[in-house]
């Protein structure tokens, strides 16, 4: 099992990039340097149009595929991070609900490495869907979701279950301390625009579904017309923050796997 452990770790500090990235995007914006407000699967279509973006985006995949294994695994294994073989439905829901949900940005990675077409309009399906009251259940499914992630984020970076999720064996404790305080910061800031986000969209669904948010990037457009370029820029530091500590304790990472 030692290989799917380095490869869930590989998935790990993928997300840390598509979340750094986001979040210096955020910042760059906030500081008025230009208008780069991206969300997920923007920052894989910046990526793709780089130099070495197929490469990148080959790479990316790969290790999105080890993130959703990962987060599929602890949804059906016994065994959790703290040790108990007790899981409860909610934290397995959640597992679950976060797969599906990077298995979507997975398929936007694939779509550009292959050099699909990107159905980014408004039109066919997905009006219809929006139109009908399936549509709407699955709208606030989605912000119901993210508003108990939000909580979820804000309960983990205050608890001890962050200390559960690391082995610090090769860490010194003031290294430990400092990942930890990276850790803690970002998982907060995380929580902040999954809260906003949710809001957005139960807001849309309180209008008829206008102005329907497509990304994180709402999020942090909304902060920075309600707030402010400052919150905005503080909140987007956080998220550069969880980017950063997802990459550097990505090898430090329980993974727990029998």
């Amino acid at each position: 099992m030692k290989n799917y452990r380095r490869y869930s770790r590989i998935g790990i500090a993928t997300k840390g990039v598509v979340f750094g990235l986001m979040g210096i995007m955020a910042l760059i914006t906030a500081f008025q340097l230009q208008y780069a407000l991206k969300g997920g699967d923007d920052v894989l279509e910046w990526i793709s149009e780089l130099t070495f973006g197929r490469v990148l985006l080959f790479a990316m995949s790969v290790g999105l595929a080890g993130y959703i294994f990962s987060r599929f695994y602890l949804t059906f294994n016994k065994q959790d991070y703290d040790g108990s073989t007790e899981k409860p439905f909610y934290r397995r829901a959640a597992y679950l609900i976060n797969g599906l949900g990077y298995c979507l940005l997975l398929f936007t990675c694939l779509k550009l490495l292959f050099g699909m077409p990107n159905d980014s309009g408004d039109s066919g399906w997905k009006v219809i869907l929006l139109q009908t009251i399936w549509g709407k259940i699955i709208v606030f499914i989605i912000a119901s979701g993210l508003a108990v992630s939000a909580i979820n984020e804000w309960w983990i970076s205050f608890s001890s279950m962050m200390d559960k999720m690391m082995h610090k064996d090769n860490l010194t404790d003031l290294q430990y301390k400092y990942l930890m305080l990276l850790g803690r910061v970002g998982r907060f800031s995380r929580g902040i625009v999954f809260g906003v986000f949710s809001y957005i969209m139960y807001r849309s669904l309180y209008y008829g579904l206008k102005n329907l948010p497509k990304g994180a990037d709402a999020a942090f457009q909304f902060m920075s017309v309600q707030y402010g370029a400052v919150i905005m820029g503080i909140v987007a530091s956080g998220l550069t923050c969880y980017g950063l500590y997802l990459i550097i304790s990505g090898k430090h990472r329980n993974i727990p796997i029998k």
